[in-house]
């Protein structure tokens, strides 16, 4: 459906606590490489992203994720069903979701049969998330990496 070009470190953050954002942006301030973060704050607005329409046809300035942090409990659009939709999108394929999530949330099992990669209990830690992306091919815990 859609052409645009991905960048390399460019996260799509799908979080509708700011309190929540906040701490996902420390914590990848924290690791050591450069990671260009872009916010939505529903299901909807995901979507908007990922079709490259609306608000964000400027694909250099809103370029396809190399990776989706996704809140499962969102307004109006849920975070399942916004996987859900992610997984159906040819032009999505392979695009790791990490889902984000408070402890004991019992839609992680659902999140993993509609495919999630991994998930991140709230708050996230740096040294979690580093796991991760290392795990994901995205970071090399280096210093010197851009």
């Amino acid at each position: 459906m859609t052409n645009r070009v991905l960048q390399h470190k460019t996260v799509l953050v799908v979080e509708d606590e700011s309190s929540d954002w906040f701490l996902i942006q420390r914590a990848f301030r924290l690791l050591s490489q450069k990671f260009t973060l872009k916010l939505v704050k529903t299901a909807e607005e995901a979507v908007s992203y990922l079709e490259g329409t609306e608000l964000y046809q400027d694909q250099g300035k809103y370029p396809l994720p190399v990776l989706v942090l996704l809140d499962l409990r969102l307004p109006g659009m849920s975070g399942l069903d916004l996987l859900k939709w992610i997984r159906h999108q040819p032009y999505l394929e392979g695009l790791p979701v990490i889902a984000l999530t408070a402890y004991g949330n019992r839609e992680l099992p659902r999140a993993y049969d509609l495919g999630i990669d991994f998930y991140l209990l709230k708050p996230i830690e740096a040294n979690s998330l580093a796991e991760i992306l290392y795990g994901l091919g995205l970071y090399d815990g280096s210093a010197e990496s851009k």
